[in-house]
């Protein structure tokens, strides 16, 4: 019995060190902060752009509310802050001249009042000036937040999903060959 009691110590030493012990994945998380040499424009529908209404019900007090929100807005300025520290200039198609690379960016999102979670879902689209499709990209996200400021909830939401867009067009190469093609270009 003194025996196996000594033992415990000795096995919980041994599996805790395995737990600190890093495990290094096939691929490094690659890095958002990458400061390429490329213009790039986030574009969305007028439709898109245009006052949604974000419905949510609070089951506690057993009332319905509504909130209205520019969701089309929070998605833009989303895209615009999550693709900043990945190039150079990034800015609404509408203001933009000579874009590399255009992202067509569309948002939605949805509220769970009971859980009091924001999942957001986005998908992008990469066009080089020529028209080109580079890439279509989808990702989700989540957000916890309260009604009250649920603007703020979305926009992170919304922000994490498109860095993860962000992510899946630099792993795929979208935006080198948008660097390579403004190259030939200009030759």
């Amino acid at each position: 019995m003194a025996r196996n009691f000594l033992m415990w110590p000795v096995l919980l030493v041994l599996f805790s060190g395995c737990a600190s012990t890093q495990v290094k994945t096939g691929h490094e998380e690659l890095s958002l902060d990458q400061h390429l040499p490329l213009r790039l424009a986030v574009a969305m529908n007028p439709e898109d752009l245009a006052l949604q209404e974000h419905h949510s019900y609070n089951a506690r007090f057993y009332f319905e509310t509504f909130s209205w929100t520019q969701e089309g807005k929070l998605v833009q300025a989303a895209a615009l802050t999550a693709f900043a520290p990945m190039v150079e200039q990034v800015l609404p198609h509408e203001e933009m001249l000579m874009p590399d690379l255009i992202i067509k960016v569309r948002g939605n999102s949805i509220f769970n009042p009971g859980m009091q979670y924001f999942y957001a879902d986005v998908t992008a689209t990469g066009y080089l000036p020529n028209g080109e499709v580079v890439g279509t990209f989808q990702a989700e996200s989540v957000a916890k937040g309260v009604l009250a400021f649920h603007e703020q909830a979305l926009e992170g939401a919304y922000v994490a999903a498109f860095q993860d867009i962000g992510r899946q067009f630099l792993e795929s190469g979208a935006m080198n060959r948008a660097m390579i093609q403004r190259d030939k270009v200009k030759r």
